[in-house]
């Protein structure tokens, strides 16, 4: 989720349009923080995100591509029964990769994920509308599908010939999940972790297992029938290094760490809101590949 998860590497010695080392978004599955947690919603986010990448860190003053991941989401939480989420998300994918005067693009439907959460903690204490302490603890977990297209030729010199490159992973995997949220009157903090056990595609091809989670703190300002919801935190991923047909590939996986500034504003049943990450520390492909600033902007509507 991607989800972005991190910038994984495939060796090819073709004559195909591949690279040594290629961004990607891997299917990221990133939650943040939800509009009010004991509601369903169903909704639409946007995320970009975008990497240079390097052939030698030597020589780093000059990106030699650079691959852009666009995402539109569909996304939806509904709670069967009253201590049971389900949250899901299918993204449709734009990706572009740029080297020099050379351009490719590949879009289509991504990895959809689908999560089923139990509610450990749900309590509420509300005398009016500045004097409210809510908590809420969810554990669970469930599957990231493949349902986006993870086909592509080494021999067209039209295509990006790099599995990271693809809209889908080609594997189904399974996801871990926790989320955890305080409110106390008008401040609140929200945290969550998501792990990714990650299957073999039919290329024998295995993306590293990987973990993301952050800590973000909010403030609710409201007025008769607007709430505004600035916020801001942490957020951290690390992937393990890649596999094909078992064997390790040294130039993939890695860590980055971000902050995150977001604004949410509540009118009615509807939501808007934006949310950027901004890296503070990474290493990825060992050191191979940058991210940049990434920035997600969502509309819901709750009932």
């Amino acid at each position: 989720m991607k989800r972005l998860f991190f910038i994984i590497s495939l060796l090819l010695s073709t004559p195909g349009w591949s690279c040594d080392v290629c961004g990607c978004s891997g299917s990221n599955f990133y939650l943040g923080v939800l509009p009010q947690f004991q509601k369903h919603f169903v909704g639409v986010r946007y995320r970009t995100q975008s990497y240079d990448t390097f052939m030698s860190r030597h020589h780093i003053d000059q990106a030699d591509s650079r691959e852009s991941f666009q995402a539109i989401d569909l996304w939806a939480r509904f709670y069967p029964l009253r201590r049971v989420q389900v949250l899901t998300m299918v993204p449709y994918q734009f990706h572009q990769q740029t080297q020099g005067t050379d351009v490719r693009r590949l879009q289509g439907l991504g990895d959809a994920t689908v999560l089923i959460n139990y509610k450990l903690i749900d309590k509420s204490r509300i005398r009016d509308s500045t004097h409210v302490v809510k908590q809420s603890l969810m554990v669970g977990g469930g599957l990231k599908l493949a349902t986006g297209d993870h086909r592509y030729s080494e021999t067209d010199l039209a295509e990006v010939a790099n599995p990271n490159f693809q809209p889908g992973t080609g594997a189904t995997d399974l996801v871990l999940n926790g989320i955890y949220t305080l409110r106390v009157n008008r401040w609140g903090m929200n945290t969550d972790a998501t792990g990714r056990i990650t299957g073999t595609n039919a290329e024998g091809y295995q993306f590293g297992n990987r973990v993301n989670g952050s800590l973000v703190g909010f403030y609710v300002k409201q007025w008769g029938s607007l709430a505004v919801m600035p916020s801001a935190g942490l957020y951290g991923e690390y992937a393990r290094k890649d596999h094909k047909n078992g064997v390790l590939i040294a130039e993939t996986g890695g860590y980055l760490v971000a902050a995150t500034l977001g604004l949410d504003a509540y009118w009615g049943s509807w939501v808007v809101g934006v949310n950027t990450q901004l890296p503070v520390q990474q290493r990825i492909s060992e050191g191979l590949v940058k991210a940049h600033d990434r920035l997600a902007v969502h509309l819901s509507r709750m009932f």
